[in-house]
């Protein structure tokens, strides 16, 4: 699980070694079988991981045969996604190294945000959330997550933390796969001791 985000970069850079090889995310496996038990023929979809990180999500949406647009603000999150790009995949990826106030989101089929938008500043938090919504197409999904109000973080206002309305009201557009609430203590990807506070997320776009 990520680390605070420093003005340098650095904890990133350490996140993005300790996970690169980690299985996806939970979230995103459930949204794939969803799709997945939908039809029996095959369709290629697209889909956006936002704050891809190292990618390991948008390694399992090119192993499925989704085209991806991987997206973070960090360079080195990008080229490590692209590292995972074999020369079968590549030609399914599109990448973006872009901050998420300025960020367009193209139309798609899957939203994915691992652990990824709670590290949007509160004050441009409305502004992207509408942007995805708007770029989800019907039958469409959302899978991620959002921290909740009573994480250890929740003092830090450059990023956003939500009441569990908050986040219910988020999805009023949405039939909710799952919708879990969970508060625990546990450790940074670094080892650090952190009491956590996380909603996931998998919702289809009605």
């Amino acid at each position: 699980m990520p680390t605070r985000r420093t003005k340098l970069g650095s904890r990133w850079i350490e996140y993005y070694r300790e996970t690169a090889r980690s299985p996806p995310a939970a979230t995103l496996s459930l949204a794939l079988w969803l799709f997945e038990a939908e039809t029996i023929r095959k369709k290629q979809r697209f889909a956006v991981d936002l704050g891809c990180g190292a990618g390991r999500d948008t390694f399992e949406l090119l192993k499925r045969d989704w085209k991806v647009l991987a997206v973070d603000s960090e360079p080195q999150a990008i080229k490590r996604a692209r590292s995972t790009a074999s020369p079968k995949h590549s030609s399914k990826l599109t990448t973006n190294v872009i901050p998420f106030d300025e960020i367009r989101l193209p139309r798609c089929d899957l939203v994915n945000a691992s652990w990824s938008l709670p590290f949007c500043s509160v004050k441009h938090f409305n502004s992207l959330w509408q942007k995805i919504v708007a770029s989800i197409r019907s039958r469409g999904r959302f899978a991620g997550h959002f921290f909740g109000v009573h994480d250890e973080w929740a003092t830090d206002e450059e990023m956003t933390f939500l009441t569990l309305k908050q986040v219910e009201n988020s999805f009023r557009r949405f039939k909710k796969e799952l919708f879990l609430e969970k508060e625990w203590d546990g450790t940074t990807t670094s080892g650090k001791r952190k009491h956590w506070h996380v909603l996931s997320v998998v919702a289809k776009k009605l």
